[in-house]
């Protein structure tokens, strides 16, 4: 019996990625299914596994669920700018998307 769930369907490959990435920067392992799928004819694109799907461990279904619910919530706090590259980001963002630098970590 496999140990993964199937969490929620993206609409493209785009919203894939960006689940992927929510999920993942909450500390859980996310697989991507069906990407290869996206590429064939438009013609099945509501076809049942024809767009991508999210999958999750079974343990951390809840968990997965708490993070989209909150995907749209706007991030506390003030802005921040990248010690290493001086980018500058929004409090939502833990990580800088320039050079992958940790908010808070040391230099």
């Amino acid at each position: 019996m496999s140990d993964w769930t199937k969490l929620t369907t993206a609409d493209d490959p785009i919203e894939a990625g960006f689940l992927r990435g929510l999920l993942e920067s909450a500390g859980l392992a996310v697989q991507v299914r069906s990407m290869e799928l996206w590429t064939v004819a438009v013609e099945i694109y509501y076809s049942e596994g024809a767009r991508p799907s999210i999958w999750v461990r079974k343990c951390d279904v809840a968990r997965a669920r708490q993070v989209l619910e909150r995907r749209d919530e706007v991030g506390e706090g003030e802005s921040w700018t990248c010690p290493d590259c001086g980018e500058r980001l929004e409090a939502q963002f833990t990580t800088c998307w320039q050079c992958g630098h940790a908010r808070g970590a040391e230099v």
